[in-house]
């Protein structure tokens, strides 16, 4: 078993925190992309099973988010002039160190903001890529995303970039705790598992409210992953598989799910699978089943990249 955690430089040198977990015997690595407002450290568990199945895990930190963050102003804000691509270039960058580094299959396995990234990654440089998981991913929203970034613009204009859109935070997850009967918390959308919100709520590094400026290149980034030729480019052999919980509203309540599933179906992808979780919320991976997630995403990648 080799562990390393660090600091390594991104193409444009800008320090990006790192954990690498290496079983003695690989047979497959995961590369997994965090979502909105969290970080690495969070998917501790999930990270104990995969290595436990003799899968490597490479998990990094985002710009703007846990270590890689330089201090507490900068969490929420990608930096100076960086855009949605940048951020699934340093993605792409980390894959090429895996693959200097290891020669097992690749999985990418991206969650919430981190799924539409994986999204943006394949469509970028697909065939560095053996399997794509997609957790909790929703569909474009349209005119509510197109607000959002008009109204991101005009916030950036006021507050500045670092500013901390609460305008914005409320539009993007107000409602989220709508769906569901008198909540513990504003959290509570995130999963049925109370300790896991919990654990979430106590996270220095999780549940932050973003900046304008990250909130332009997330809505924009929506929007270009959506875009039929941006579609297109994703490599129609890449084993796909997406899942979700039926109550997360990220996804619509499976809705935004479905038609992300008949996007790829669409196109043409050959290998494309689809799992909605009954009543689960938004993090699956924290939810009160987990177990059985767990086990589902270790099945899924014996049965569609190993076997192949």
């Amino acid at each position: 078993m080799k562990n390393w955690e660090g600091l390594i430089s991104a193409e444009d040198r800008t320090k990006i925190y790192v954990r690498k977990f290496i079983p003695d015997h690989p047979i497959a690595v995961v590369q997994i992309v965090h979502g909105m407002a969290e970080h690495g450290g969070a998917y501790e568990k999930f990270i104990e099973y995969l290595v436990h199945q003799n899968i490597a895990v490479y998990i990094h930190d985002q710009r703007g988010h846990g270590k890689t963050a330089k201090n507490e102003d900068d969490l929420g804000y990608f930096g100076d002039k960086i855009a949605w691509d940048q951020i699934a270039k340093d993605i792409i960058y980390i894959t090429k160190i895996i693959k200097e580094e290891l020669s097992v299959p690749l999985i990418l396995f991206g969650h919430s903001m981190g799924s539409y990234l994986s999204r943006r990654v394949v469509q970028l440089d697909g065939e560095l890529y053996d399997g794509l998981i997609l957790s909790g991913t929703g569909f474009d929203p349209g005119i509510l995303r197109k607000l959002g970034v008009f109204l991101s613009g005009s916030e950036s204009f006021i507050m500045g970039a670092k500013g901390r859109s609460k305008i914005l935070d409320f539009l993007t997850f107000g409602n989220f705790n709508n769906h569901f009967k008198f909540p513990r918390t504003k959290y509570d959308w995130l999963t049925r598992d109370e300790a896991e919100i919990d654990r979430y709520i106590k996270d220095p590094f999780c549940g932050f409210i973003c900046s304008p400026s990250f909130y332009r290149e997330l809505l924009n980034g929506v929007g270009i992953i959506h875009r039929k030729e941006e579609v297109r480019k994703t490599p129609t052999n890449l084993p796909i598989y997406i899942f979700s919980g039926s109550k997360d509203p990220v996804g619509q309540n499976g809705d935004g799910v479905k038609r992300v599933y008949e996007l790829y179906k669409n196109l043409g992808c050959n290998d494309l699978t689809m799992k909605l979780y009954d009543e689960g919320r938004h993090e699956m991976l924290h939810e009160i089943n987990k177990e059985d997630v767990y086990l589902d995403v270790k099945t899924w990648i014996e049965q569609h990249v190993l076997s192949s």
